[in-house]
């Protein structure tokens, strides 16, 4: 067929043959839709854009709904830039495409169309028309890998995984179906398969960045930084303005410490990609790291589109954001933001902005979560100020609002100007002496255990610790009586217990953050990993010793061994990727010595 030939010449780049051969058909039929289609397809990859769209109107005057005409039409607008009119033009060629039933040689046309309208922000819409297009043309892997595509791109990774399982059955040749499926087997936490296939791409085509990008990814959460940053250095080199690929290596040179060429990476990631705010969120992450708040905390602000944890968080009424107005007869409405570690950390400026809106003559609301509400509200009671769950029905009215982890921001603060590092957080004095009471005499020293975070946190695996590991160290230290404090796993407690550690559990006691905080106001140390105790324990003035990985929250900062935001935390470090056995020993020399003094001073 004439127009398939001529199309395959344009296809392969020969556009001069093309053309000749187009001018030909037209001078013998001018008015053929499928020369004048052609025709316009030559022009626009010659960037005559005005006369490929009148010679596409033309085309489709003779031959209205002529399906090519009107992919040529969507292709020419999108290629300017208009991705409205060109969603109108695919819209029309896909109507007509199913009154007619026609077909032509391009079958993979809607592609290009969910692809803009995932671009658009309208990839729902998309993956409805992928699924139509599979049951109408299901015998070819394009439209499988389509719907996959945009499952995988909305996190549905079982439908994803589906429509590419179809896809590598009708031709597992697919260009990008293995990579795709690389990166989808990262997203369901196989790293292996995810590794397999994207060492298969590379064999088959060794300058194929995306698949050292997936190979990067895979090594990573293989705990195998190493290898990930040669793998991320190939694909920063076959794509230097890939975002992905430079993303893949500052993740493995953080993991690495090196600090100084992750924040320069970033940096000149920003720079390609200036409105991106997952890029703006990367580079806070590494100058709040690094102590560089005066900077980090203006990139903080990107959290709200820039973080994986609140990318899908609606942001609240950014009409009625405080910047700083006049406060005189208004309501500030601060409210809490993130997790319970990030509460707990930021409502030390309650007080501070409370102060300040008094001053202006203006009135505070504040809301925080409900299960630190108890806690919150004997703390700020001294300060006048009453707090309010998050779930307690309708928000009060208000004028502005400003979410509370962007008070240090708005209050210009530095690492030396962090309020109250010493604590600020009220135990219940009763069930303090409750505690008290329940747990053994002063004699021996008091220390509550805490070996993993939130377990559905992507870091958690690096930042916890096998309490077994715990075990080992601290069963020869005498005068020491244990406590967990780990919710959720008393499994754990029997097999440190059996390991010879001998460990009270009073956790079923515990159901709220009010119940912690008593319980570890009546300890004597607390020993945690990163998680909301070590907040907690910081907040209350409890001595508290914190075990940090390599690549630690922001606010832990880099190499110190205590914190500005804590002034009762010891921080115990990992000097080496995955490795904390000399921690271990760190910790287990410290608390000999805790041991000796604490009896020194009960039994002098």
């Amino acid at each position: 067929m004439l127009f398939g030939r001529i199309a395959g010449l344009i296809e392969a780049g020969d556009l001069v043959d093309a053309a000749h051969e187009i001018a030909h058909w037209r001078s013998a039929q001018p008015d053929d839709a499928g020369a004048l289609t052609l025709a316009a397809r030559v022009m626009r990859l010659c960037g005559r854009y005005g006369e490929a769209s009148t010679t596409l109107d033309h085309a489709l005057g003779v031959v209205p709904g002529y399906v090519p005409a009107l992919v040529e039409m969507a292709r020419t607008a999108r290629t300017q830039g208009q991705a409205g009119p060109a969603a109108e033009w695919f819209a029309r060629a896909w109507q007509a495409q199913q009154a007619t039933h026609g077909e032509y040689g391009d079958h993979d046309w809607p592609a290009e169309w969910m692809e803009l309208l995932s671009q658009s922000g309208r990839n729902q819409e998309g993956r409805d028309i992928a699924a139509v297009w599979c049951e109408r043309d299901g015998k070819r892997a394009a439209p499988w890998f389509t719907l996959g595509l945009a499952c995988q791109r909305d996190g549905e990774l079982n439908a994803a995984f589906d429509a590419y399982s179809r896809a590598m059955q009708i031709d597992p040749d697919l260009p990008m179906l293995r990579s795709n499926l690389a990166a989808l087997y990262n997203q369901l936490k196989d790293a292996q398969t995810a590794r397999r296939l994207a060492l298969d791409v590379i064999r088959g085509d060794p300058d194929n960045s995306l698949a050292w990008v997936n190979l990067s990814s895979a090594y990573l959460a293989l705990r195998q930084p190493e290898n990930a940053l040669i793998a991320a250095d190939r694909a920063c080199v076959l794509a230097p303005s890939y975002n992905e690929a430079l993303g893949g290596r500052i993740s493995a040179l953080k993991e690495l410490q090196r600090w100084d060429e992750a924040l320069a990476t970033a940096i000149h990631l920003a720079q390609l990609a200036p409105n991106n705010r997952r890029v703006q969120w990367t580079v806070a992450m590494l100058q709040l790291v690094r102590g560089d708040y005066a900077n980090g905390l203006i990139n903080h602000e990107a959290r709200w589109q820039g973080s994986g944890e609140l990318a899908k968080v609606p942001v609240f009424r950014p009409e009625h954001r405080w910047q700083g107005e006049d406060l005189a007869g208004k309501t500030l409405f601060v409210w809490g933001e993130q997790g319970f570690g990030d509460a707990l950390q930021f409502v030390r400026f309650v007080p501070l902005i409370a102060e300040r809106v008094k001053a202006a003559g203006g009135t505070l609301a504040y809301n925080c979560f409900a299960g630190v509400l108890p806690l919150f509200q004997r703390s700020l009671a001294r300060y006048g100020i009453e707090p309010v769950a998050h779930n307690a029905g309708n928000l009060a009215a208000f004028d502005f609002h400003v979410p509370i982890g962007s008070l240090p921001l708005m209050f210009g603060m530095t690492a030396e100007t962090i309020p109250l590092p010493e604590g600020y957080l009220l135990a219940d004095a009763n069930r303090v002496a409750q505690w008290r009471g329940k747990l053994g005499g002063p004699e021996k020293l008091r220390v509550g255990l805490v070996w993993s975070g939130s377990r559905g946190h992507q870091r958690n695996p690096l930042r916890s610790i096998d309490p077994m590991k715990y075990a080992q160290t601290f069963a020869g230290v005498a005068g020491v009586e244990f406590y967990s404090l780990q919710v959720d796993d008393r499994d754990s407690v029997v097999r440190m217990r059996d390991a010879g550690l001998p460990v009270s559990d009073p956790t079923p006691e515990l159901a709220s953050f009010d119940d912690t905080a008593a319980l570890m106001s009546s300890l004597d140390l607390v020993i945690t990993v990163c998680t909301s105790v070590a907040h907690l324990g910081g907040a209350l003035g409890v001595p508290t010793w914190l075990l940090l990985d390599v690549n630690p929250h922001w606010v832990w900062m880099l190499e110190r061994s205590d914190s500005p935001w804590y002034s009762s935390l010891k921080l115990f470090r990992q000097s080496a990727y995955g490795d904390w056995s000399p921690v271990l020993d760190a910790l287990q020399t410290a608390l000999r010595e805790r041991t000796e003094q604490h009896a020194r001073q009960h039994t002098g």
